[in-house]
């Protein structure tokens, strides 16, 4: 298979590369048409989340695509030679098939099992046909990838207590603050992530959330819900700093939004304040943590928090391994039997044009023949001819399954003279 994988995670990196290497909508748009361009990615599809940087694709040469990607990512986004060395994934054929499919499960996931990361893949998968960047072979792993990592969750029950980076941060708050009742807190933005972590918030006993957003009108029914939730404008971010115990922020900006010299001038250090960054471009600049009083964490520093929660959903990691070997042995057939679809396909199309073709020669002879035994000889003629290919095309099928699919389809070829019908579509 000419399936491979290429990237940057949590893994095997530091935040730090992780923002350098964060697909912004301008960069994907670039890598897109580049590929579109080039003459060694067929298809594509790229994976950017706070903890990966992965690029999915159908290459022409496999044994070429770790130096090809490697080249990208370093010129793409300005890399030096070396800053990538020993901090990149790259995986081939099966192996990339199977990584895609734990990574939908969150077998790979900075939090075991999370459902989060599901999403993502169905959104980059999205994109990636919205821009016309994938293909069949892609669209078929993907959607059989999402399709799998459903039926695995609801058979394992792996991410039942739903557990994310979100729900993550506020027990680091938690851990740190030694309880969150009656706490004020200053949330900023508010996509999925910050609405996960209000919700924990909620439930904790907050006194207030002040939720700092570029408009109000996504929280005006969460405030009509909870009397506790408050609108601060983007630009008076800074304004209740003062009162608050805690920072969450989770916005898609691509720079800090929260400044360490306009922090500094307003903080007063008279209040401990707990802040957490689940944003990658990170939102907080890590200078602030200089300031006294502030106790600073970003998403690689909450794995200390990963606790005893994830006991069960360990357990069900081989479980989940022997769903993933049974869906790729499925996903390996349909690849390995792609060069002998289109000749099934033709060898029925011009047999189906045959029987047309001699079935009005024929009744054209038998014009006197009532129309009811006419559509008697039709309907045994037709059945007789699918009888006779079926065994034939469960051959070639099998030839496919089987690894031999190249030649069955070259014999094929030879022997019904297909080349000129297929060229032809």
């Amino acid at each position: 298979m000419n399936i491979m994988v290429f990237g940057v995670t949590h893994k095997n990196s530091s935040i730090a590369l992780r923002e350098k290497v964060a697909f912004s909508k301008s960069k994907l748009q670039h890598a897109y048409e580049y590929f579109k361009n080039s003459n060694f990615v067929e298809e594509a599809v790229i994976l950017s989340t706070c903890n990966r940087s992965e690029i999915f694709a159908v290459v022409q040469q496999l044994e070429e695509g770790e130096k090809w990607f490697k080249s990208f990512y370093e010129n793409l986004f300005q890399l030096e030679e070396d800053q990538l060395e020993g901090h990149y994934i790259v995986k081939k054929g099966q192996e990339a098939v199977n990584y895609l499919y734990e990574v939908c499960c969150g077998l790979d996931s900075l939090v075991l099992g999370e459902d989060q990361i599901l999403g993502q893949v169905k959104d980059a998968h999205y994109r990636a046909m919205e821009i016309k960047g994938t293909g069949k072979v892609l669209n078929r792993l993907f959607i059989e990838a999402v399709t799998v990592a459903k039926e695995i969750k609801t058979k394992t029950g792996i991410s039942e207590n739903p557990i994310s980076i979100s729900s993550i941060a506020v027990k680091q708050m938690e851990k740190t603050l030694k309880h969150l009742k009656n706490k004020n807190v200053l949330v900023i933005g508010f996509g999925k992530m910050s609405r996960i972590a209000i919700e924990n918030l909620l439930e904790k006993g907050v006194a207030t959330i002040y939720i700092c957003n570029r408009s109000n009108e996504a929280i005006e029914n969460m405030m009509k819900k909870h009397h506790q939730i408050k609108y601060i404008p983007f630009e008076e971010k800074y304004s209740v700093i003062n009162q608050v115990d805690i920072v969450i922020s989770a916005t898609a900006a691509p720079h800090y939004v929260l400044h360490y010299e306009e922090l500094k001038e307003v903080y007063k250090e008279k209040n401990t304040i707990c802040m957490v960054d689940i944003a990658l471009p990170r939102d907080i600049d890590p200078q602030i943590e200089e300031l006294n009083g502030i106790n600073l964490y970003h998403i690689d520093q909450l794995k200390e928090v990963i606790d005893e929660s994830l006991t069960y959903r360990t357990q069900c990691i081989e479980e989940i391994k022997q769903f993933i070997a049974e869906a790729i042995k499925k996903f390996e057939e349909w690849y390995n039997c792609l060069p002998i679809y289109p000749r099934i396909e033709a060898i029925k199309n011009y047999s189906q044009r045959l029987t047309e073709e001699e079935l009005e020669g024929l009744f054209k002879k038998l014009s006197h023949m009532e129309d009811k035994d006419k559509e008697l000889i039709e309907i045994v003629v037709k059945s007789l001819i699918k009888k006779m290919w079926k065994k034939p095309i469960l051959q070639m099928k099998n030839a496919g399954i089987t690894g031999r699919g190249e030649q069955m389809a070259s014999m094929v070829d030879e022997l019904f003279d297909l080349q000129r019908s297929l060229s032809n579509k």
